[in-house]
C-alpha cells in the first residue's frame, strides 16, 4: 500500500541522510545556460534556510531523458561528475536520482541497507525525480514516466502570478489521492481522489512544485521507499 509522506518529514529524512545537524529542507532544480542543463541540490529557491547548493555524488543521477515537443524520448548519459550536466535541445527534461539505502539506529543514521545496520529502527530507500518543462506541448499533459510524477493539466506558460495551476500526482500512470503537495517547500494541501490539486503561483520566474509518497519495500534491504517528485518551469519575471 502506498501512502503519502509528509514533505516536512521527507526533508528531515533527507537531512538525516546527509548527516546534517539541523532539519533544513533541500530541493532539486535544473538550471539552463545556453543549451546546457545543470542539476543542483540545495536551498537557493526554498523557503527554508540552508546552503544554496549541496554536493551529491557522481552516482546520484540514475536516469535522464530529453523529450521533444511530440513526446519523443532521447536518453541522456546518467553518469557525470557532480553537478550533473547535459547539453541539447529539449522541450522537457526528466531526471531521476537516488542517494541509496539509509538505516537509522538509536545512535546514528547510516547510508547502508538495513542488513548492514544492526539495531536499525527504520530504514528506507531514497528516490527523487525532477521534470523541467522548457515549453508546452500536448504530450506533457500526460505522464512521461512510470515513477512518481507531477503532471500539469494545461499549459502553465500561459499563467501569471496569482493564477492557479491544476496538477495531478501520478505513480505508474495512476492518480494518487491525499498526497501532500508543496510550492517552493511550503505545503499547500493534499491531492483529491483524482490525484489533483490547484496550486496558486505566487511569483514570476522559477516555479517549483513538489510531492512525496512512501511505499513498503519487499527487497529485504529497507522497510520503505520514500519517493519525491518535482515539477519545474519558469514564468516571466
Amino acid at each position: 500500500m502506498t501512502r503519502p509522506f509528509p514533505l516536512t518529514l521527507l526533508r528531515l529524512a533527507a537531512l538525516l541522510c546527509l548527516g546534517a545537524p539541523t532539519a533544513f529542507a533541500h530541493d532539486l532544480w535544473i538550471e539552463k545556460s545556453g543549451q546546457q542543463f545543470t542539476l543542483y541540490q540545495g536551498h537557493r529557491h526554498s523557503a527554508h534556510a540552508g546552503a544554496e547548493t549541496m554536493d551529491y555524488g557522481k552516482n546520484f543521477v540514475t536516469a535522464a531523458s530529453c523529450f521533444d515537443g511530440r513526446g519523443g524520448k532521447r536518453p541522456l548519459a546518467a553518469t557525470s561528475p557532480a553537478p550533473w550536466k547535459a547539453s541539447g535541445e529539449c522541450a522537457a527534461l526528466l531526471i531521476t536520482a537516488s542517494s541509496g539505502y539509509w538505516s537509522k539506529t538509536p545512535w546514528e543514521t547510516k547510508n547502508v541497507p538495513k542488513p548492514q545496520a544492526p539495531g536499525a529502527i527504520k530504514s528506507w530507500r531514497s528516490s527523487e525525480s525532477i521534470k523541467r518543462l522548457e515549453r508546452w506541448a500536448p504530450p506533457f499533459a500526460n505522464p512521461l514516466s512510470e515513477g512518481l510524477e507531477i503532471v500539469p493539466e494545461a499549459d502553465p506558460f500561459t499563467l501569471k502570478p496569482g493564477d492557479k495551476l491544476i496538477v495531478q500526482v501520478v505513480l505508474s500512470g495512476k492518480p494518487q489521492a491525499n498526497v501532500p503537495v508543496a510550492y517552493h517547500g511550503e505545503t499547500r494541501g493534499t491531492t483529491d481522489p483524482q490525484g489533483k490539486i490547484a496550486i496558486r503561483l505566487r511569483h514570476g520566474g522559477l516555479q517549483l512544485i513538489s510531492a512525496s509518497l512512501e511505499q513498503p519495500l519487499a527487497d529485504g534491504k529497507a522497510d520503505v521507499e520514500i519517493m519525491a517528485a518535482t515539477l519545474q518551469f519558469e514564468l516571466p519575471q
